[in-house]
């Protein structure tokens, strides 16, 4: 297979966010980090229907359009604040579907859950997504999205293990995330890469034309090519999923 090597240049690119992106199934029990002291959203991938929960809680929310938000509440008892650190249960009613949701409030900052739709309905939404689309164009299309960490609900996000690749001896560079367009065969993987050099280093796309960062690439992109001492960036690397 040709490997197709893809540098893209962004009017606006997005950072990285401190804390990988959750998603919900409908129909299942699950439970979510969230923040105790900012606001959080679920996103649905259709009209959000209703928001339930139980107002004696210390929580309060509301929807609009294809979004829900909650917030913990915070109790001041003189000059100090007090966080919330009882988990909630929420039902979301989103495009048909009833999500159950137990918020966990941590302390982090303001976090984004997705909704996901069935998977019949996530293969169908992808499919008509990419369709008639070249398949260079359909991974320039998925590295896009993922320099804005914006993408689909019906795109399958899993976090890695954060497993160690052995590329360059001044780099350190860990997988950290799957993203996997279902009904399409693609996966987008995205690496955390740190530059453990003691002075300015320059990273290209072709340093990571390696299998292992994948045995079946389509695409590669380096977020930012020029990394001071302890400096870091990210790598999207598009491959042809070999099981679909």
């Amino acid at each position: 297979m040709n490997k197709l090597c893809v540098a893209i240049a962004l009017l606006s690119i997005f950072g990285p966010c401190a804390h990988a992106e959750q998603s919900v199934a409908p129909d299942a029990r699950t439970a979510v980090r969230v923040s105790n002291r900012d606001i959080n959203r679920f996103v649905c991938p259709g009209a959000m229907q209703d928001m339930i929960y139980s107002k004696e809680k210390d929580i309060s929310g509301h929807f609009s359009k294809h979004d829900a938000f909650i917030k913990f509440k915070i109790k001041k008892i003189g000059t100090s604040r007090e966080y919330a650190t009882e988990d909630n249960e929420l039902f979301l009613v989103c495009d048909g579907n009833v999500y159950n949701i137990i918020a966990q409030p941590v302390d982090i900052p303001s976090t984004t859950v997705r909704l996901t739709p069935p998977v019949g309905n996530a293969f169908k939404k992808n499919v008509a997504m990419f369709k008639n689309m070249p398949l260079e164009k359909q991974a320039l299309r998925i590295i896009r999205q993922a320099y804005r960490d914006q993408y689909p609900s019906s795109y399958k996000i899993t976090a890695a293990a954060a497993r160690q690749v052995v590329i360059r001896a001044d780099l350190e560079v860990r997988l950290k995330q799957y993203v996997d367009v279902e009904g399409v065969g693609l996966r987008l993987k995205r690496y955390d890469i740190r530059s453990v050099a003691s002075a300015t280093i320059t990273v290209a796309e072709t340093d990571f034309l390696h299998s292992r960062i994948s045995p079946s690439l389509l695409a590669i992109a380096v977020e930012d090519h020029t990394l001071g001492p302890n400096e870091t960036t990210r790598l999207f690397v598009v491959e042809k999923k070999e099981d679909v």
